[in-house]
């Protein structure tokens, strides 16, 4: 990674979005690049500990490394790419009868047609927060958990330079096919697109109430970087805005 790049984001977003958290990088990587392989969570009640729940040490400044062998969740095992992810029986009954997130078989069957889950093309997924990137990393998506008014900011940031209105998506899927695998297909297009997130109600209950998630593909990520300085983030609209992210934090 470029280090210049790593800096001049950090000037910009403590001038544009002054004491709100810092995003996390995340990569496939046959190496750990310096971060911690943790152990496989306790379950809960539930059976399962949700990715969102494993990030918060990511949050607070820990790189972490995950795989099919400390992963809490089979969910994620899967559409993250470390397994089969398929709609087979257990999945269908899970979707349908446990969560009710859809209404039939049918269904599920089509949503896995109509996006074939992610595979792994390397042996770890990578998480680090912005401020512990380092040369050796290589970032393939960007992500922010953010209150309303800073995600207002990214999704403008993020269609500035769109010739359609469809610059952001929030494709119907899982937690963490959100965060990670839906940005991550988003590579292989000529005009990659940002992702909201954390939608999902299983997820909802590892994060804070007003949380929400952004995840921005790499290339995508880079020219939004270049143009925070010339968009609306620079003029007195964004300035109102900016001054209430400022009361909050003292709040």
């Amino acid at each position: 990674m470029n280090l210049d790049i790593k800096k001049d984001f950090i000037e910009k977003w403590g001038k544009y979005f002054h004491g709100n958290e810092l995003p996390i990088a995340c990569f496939y990587s046959d190496d750990l690049n310096d971060a911690e392989f943790p152990n496989v969570p306790k379950p809960n009640k539930h059976g399962l500990t949700c990715i969102f729940g494993q990030l918060a040490p990511v949050r607070k400044g820990k790189a972490h490394a995950f795989n099919q062998d400390n992963l809490g969740c089979w969910g994620s095992k899967g559409l993250l790419g470390f397994m089969p992810a398929e709609a087979d029986d257990q999945t269908i009954d899970f979707l349908v009868n446990v969560e009710k997130y859809k209404k039939s078989a049918a269904h599920v069957k089509a949503m896995f047609q109509n996006s074939p889950p992610l595979k792994a093309p390397k042996k770890y997924l990578i998480f680090k927060r912005w401020d512990f990137l380092t040369e050796n990393d290589d970032p393939q998506v960007v992500f922010f958990f953010c209150t309303p008014d800073v995600l207002a900011g990214l999704h403008g940031l993020a269609n500035y330079d769109t010739m359609t209105p469809y610059g952001v998506i929030t494709p119907f899927c899982s937690g963490c096919e959100m965060l990670v695998a839906f940005p991550m297909k988003e590579l292989k297009s000529d005009d990659p697109r940002a992702v909201i997130g954390l939608l999902d109600p299983s997820a909802r209950g590892w994060v804070k109430q007003d949380i929400l998630s952004f995840s921005i593909p790499w290339p995508k990520f880079q020219s939004m970087l270049e143009n925070m300085d010339d968009c609306f983030l620079n003029t007195g609209i964004w300035g109102n805005i900016r001054k209430r992210l400022n009361a909050t934090e003292q709040s």
